[in-house]
Formats: C-alpha cells, structure tokens, sequence
C-alpha cells in the first residue's frame, strides 16, 4: 500500500485538500480496516496536539494559510465530544480564526454538481452503537480572507462511500448495507464538489483549464493545461 503523505513531506505543500480524520488507537497500525501510518492527529492522550512537534503544527499552518491549502475532516456528529479532537487541532493550528456554519448558498453546493445543500449520513445508529452522534448538522468550516480553507464534515459523507465498498454491517444489521449503496453516489457528489472546490481556490494548484488524458489532441502533451474543465467545458 502507498502511505499517506506525511506532513514533513516536501509534497505536503503541493497537496490542494489533504484529508483528516482522528483515529483512536496508535499509528502504523491497522484501524477500522485501514492501513495508518502517521496519524494526522490521535483523539487519546493529554496533548493538545496529541502528536504534533511544533514544526508540525507550523507546517500545517503555512500549508493552510499561507500556501491556500484546503483540508478536509471528517466529524462522526456535531455534539461536543464528537467535535473535541477536531476543535483541539483547530485551536493550535488556527487559534486566530473561528469555526463557521457554511451558508446554504456558498459555492461549494455547485462547484460541480448542483446540490441544495449538505447530505445527511444514513445511518447514526446500529443497535446501541451510535455511529453519529446528536442531530444532523449543517457543514462547518473556517473561512481564511473569504476562501473557504477547512470544512469540518460533522454527517462524515466520506464514509458513506467507503462503508459502500466495505459493507460494515452484519447479523441484524446487513440491510443497512443497502442504505450506504443508495447513498453513495450521492456522497460521491458531494466529495467531488468538496475537491472540484479545493483545486480551483487557493495557491497551491489551478486545475482550471485541466485537460484530461483521453480529450488531449495527438502531440499536444507539451502544452496541456494544468487546470480543471469550467463551464459548459466540464463533463
């Protein structure tokens, strides 16, 4: 399996949306079916960063806020113990700036596809397993000179796919399986506006005029474009 980039990597910078979920165990182990190295951040311990050196904390700062970085967390519910491992790595991170509900009308629902807003996880409880904690809850996120630069994900859309493929639950529980099938495409539109939205703002990347690999013209390769289809031009 490929690792994860590491946040000391020199690709680290060149990364438009790196994805980040607590994990509860250690690192370099597998957790909850995947292979970890790393972890961003770890949800035990008594360190706020529970992990980070302070080199880490400042990379991740400068990817973030100087370099137009864009990151994307996953929150399995909005109560405050669901948010804590989340608010704790914001603090340090970003201690200047504030945690926001996204607005119904941002760009972010029409980026690619047209959404009227959030998608709502299925699934929040399996017998007394709650897999999402408190109501459903808007996206959150913290607005940098108006770019949206971190969307805290609190229905955790993410895993709607990736329960999809892995089909998680069993026994009584099997047809829930189904409900992950019929959503995913749905969370798949959702992701693909989230990431559609990380690679067209911001510094690191403009893939606004990207042309993929089978539309290229026969000896063109030397002056592709580096950016993402707009307009009527997208698929």
């Amino acid at each position: 399996m490929v690792d994860a980039v590491q946040i000391t990597d020199a690709a680290f910078f060149e990364s438009p949306i790196i994805f980040m979920e607590p994990i509860s165990g250690s690192s370099g182990k597998l957790q909850n079916g995947l292979l970890t190295g790393k972890a961003i951040w770890q949800t035990k311990g008594s360190r706020p960063a529970l992990g980070y050196t302070d080199r880490e904390a400042q990379q991740i700062r400068e990817y973030v806020v100087n370099r137009g970085g864009f990151i994307y967390m996953p929150t399995h519910g909005n109560t405050e113990d669901a948010m804590r491992p989340a608010m704790r790595v914001l603090r340090q991170i970003l201690p200047e700036y504030h945690l926001t509900t996204i607005p119904q009308d941002h760009e972010i629902y029409n980026s690619f596809y047209e959404l009227n807003g959030p998608l709502r996880f299925p699934v929040r409880k399996m017998g007394n397993t709650i897999l999402h904690h408190g109501p459903y809850g808007q996206l959150q996120g913290v607005f940098i000179d108006g770019r949206l630069a971190v969307l805290v994900d609190t229905e955790a859309m993410i895993h709607v796919m990736d329960g999809a493929v892995q089909k998680p639950f069993f026994g009584h529980y099997q047809d829930r399986n189904k409900i992950l099938d019929e959503f995913a495409p749905a969370a798949a539109r959702q992701l693909t506006n989230i990431v559609v939205y990380a690679v067209t703002h911001g510094s690191i990347s403009d893939y606004s005029k990207y042309i993929p690999e089978d539309a290229r013209i026969d000896g063109e390769a030397g002056s592709v474009p580096k950016s993402a289809p707009t307009g009527a031009n997208r698929l």
